[in-house]
């Protein structure tokens, strides 16, 4: 054959369901007879040597090598030490390349004269779009600098790319060996070395996901993988000479993304000792990367407590995120109150601090006419120990009309949960807005209620009044009923309570009747 424009990387290990498409897909791209193939078969068991061997002997410009089981990374940079086409491609032996995928990739890269390209890849099944592919719409385009793509920094597959040869060879890049994560030292050095790089739109990889975690591209998170990426991302940040200073940005973006996301995974899965190992590993990486960079990726109150707990070095914290403190209010949004509250500000901030009541109780009949209800707040728990009063959250009943502080319900570690005795002495019937209200000195926030709240089921007072909560337009309501009427006013579908009383109620009219009628023929009789 001609010298190969490019050279594909097929690595092999018992895959022999899904390689005899994989290598089809190669022998369909427009100019075949320019790309050089090699197969690295990486000890499989199955009858995937054999379906290689015989693709090699009846397709021209084909290599298959052999050797002992080693890994991915180990069976790549063994076909990169082989290849001697201009750029080098990587094809994982489940997966599958579009029609004219590979054949664009080099195409725009030569016309470019550029060492890399990058093209859109998608999973089958399809999966949620990542925020890279922002990067890659609209028309093709050449960069100077990932500074101009920053966001490409979340996409470190080899996969969708074409590498100049010489240019990987001059980096020095290989992938990593005995180790997942494989792509990421190769990719990211070329991507954030290069002088240039083409974006294109165009489709140029489909990756399988089996669904068994057994595929190249599924991700596993075993305790082993979780310290495996972290040593990769340690690797990665460690060697940044010769990087374009204006890129390091998008790499600490992604780390913060990446790791955070980790963290909660290494809170499930490491044992202790690991754990408080990944805490000052991470607590060194974030030295580099501002809290409001973090902040970014903290979607809910307990992330950001575990965020602050990696800078602070506290793996207990890591492991479940607690708050026994007060709330603070600042720029008119709620955060959780922490020593050190000024610079984690935007760590410990509540995104979506809402509240929920999930029951309504007759209170203690010593009390008066009362009842108690149960509901939770969007914080994490415990927020104190069991029967602690929170004067920083109020339970507001009809426009001021009674406040009541919160007073914590059972030490959940998770979540708020809290509970208030609310006295009915000054409450005729009505509907009252019901809301909790959060304080810090003299500013307050209403907290909204969750969507969706469902209401709850009723409840009888000692008086023979029924109260329940009911969602509304405008939030939730508490529900008063009269004595005289609450059969009537009481949805038996909230409370069986009520139906049963409602029941016997119906029976006991009947039988007064009943006797009335009697009482009236004897009457009559006389």
């Amino acid at each position: 054959m001609a010298a190969p424009r490019a050279s594909v990387v097929v690595p092999v290990y018992n895959t022999q369901a899904w390689l005899p498409a994989a290598l089809a897909s190669i022998d369909r791209q427009p100019h075949r007879a320019t790309i050089e193939v090699i197969i690295v078969d990486d000890g499989s068991t199955d009858a995937s040597g054999e379906i290689a061997q015989d693709y090699a002997r009846r397709s021209p410009g084909v290599r298959y090598v052999r050797q002992s089981n080693a890994g991915l990374g180990a069976a790549r940079n063994h076909g990169v030490r082989l290849a001697t086409g201009d750029y080098l491609g990587f094809l994982d032996s489940d997966d599958l390349y579009p029609d004219d995928g590979l054949d664009h990739l080099i195409a725009v890269a030569t016309a470019a004269q550029a060492p890399i390209a990058v093209g859109d890849m998608h999973g089958f099944p399809p999966r949620p779009s990542p925020p890279w592919r922002a990067e890659i719409v609209g028309a093709s385009r050449v960069i100077e600098s990932v500074a101009q793509a920053p966001l490409l920094v979340g996409n470190p597959s080899a996969c969708n790319k074409v590498f100049a040869r010489d240019f990987v060879a001059d980096v020095g890049a290989t992938f990593t060996e005995g180790s997942a994560f494989e792509d990421v030292l190769f990719t990211l050095p070329l991507l954030l070395r290069a002088p240039r790089t083409v974006l294109s739109p165009r489709l140029v990889y489909l990756y399988r996901q089996r669904g068994n975690g057994s595929s190249i591209m599924d991700s596993r998170f075993q305790p082993a993988k979780i310290l495996q990426h972290l040593t990769i991302i340690e690797r990665l940040v460690a060697d940044l000479d010769g990087v374009d200073p204006a890129s390091l940005p998008a790499v600490r973006r992604w780390v913060a993304y990446m790791q955070l996301s980790y963290a909660r995974r290494a809170a499930v899965n490491l044992d202790d000792a690991q754990l408080a190992d990944f805490t000052r590993r991470m607590s060194t990486l974030l030295a580099d990367i501002a809290v409001p960079v973090a902040a970014e990726f903290v979607g809910d109150p307990a992330a950001g407590l575990r965020a602050v707990a990696l800078y602070e070095r506290q793996p207990d914290a890591v492991r479940r995120p607690r708050h026994d403190g007060p709330v603070r209010l600042h720029g008119g949004q709620l955060h959780l109150d922490h020593p050190q509250f000024d610079r984690y500000r935007e760590l410990l901030r509540v995104p979506r601090p809402t509240v929920g009541v999930h029951r309504v109780r007759r209170g203690d009949p010593a009390a008066g006419e009362s009842v108690r209800l149960t509901g939770h707040c969007a914080l994490p728990g415990p927020g104190g120990a069991p029967g602690r009063v929170r004067d920083d959250l109020l339970l507001e009943v009809g426009d001021t009309r009674l406040r009541l502080p919160l007073v914590v319900a059972d030490g959940d570690p998770d979540r708020l949960h809290w509970q208030v005795d609310l006295p009915l002495d000054g409450l005729p019937r009505g509907r009252y807005a019901l809301r909790v209200v959060a304080r810090d000195g003299g500013a307050e926030l209403v907290l909204p209620p969750a969507g969706g709240a469902p209401g709850t089921r009723a409840a009888l007072t000692t008086r023979g009044r029924a109260v329940w909560v009911a969602p509304g337009r405008r939030g939730l309501r508490l529900v008063v009923s009269d004595p005289l009427v609450t059969v009537a006013a009481t949805p038996a579908r909230w409370t069986r309570l009520a139906r049963h009383r409602a029941e016997r109620a119906a029976r006991q009219g009947v039988r007064a009747a009943r006797r009335g009628r009697q009482r009236l023929r004897r009457l009559t009789g006389r």
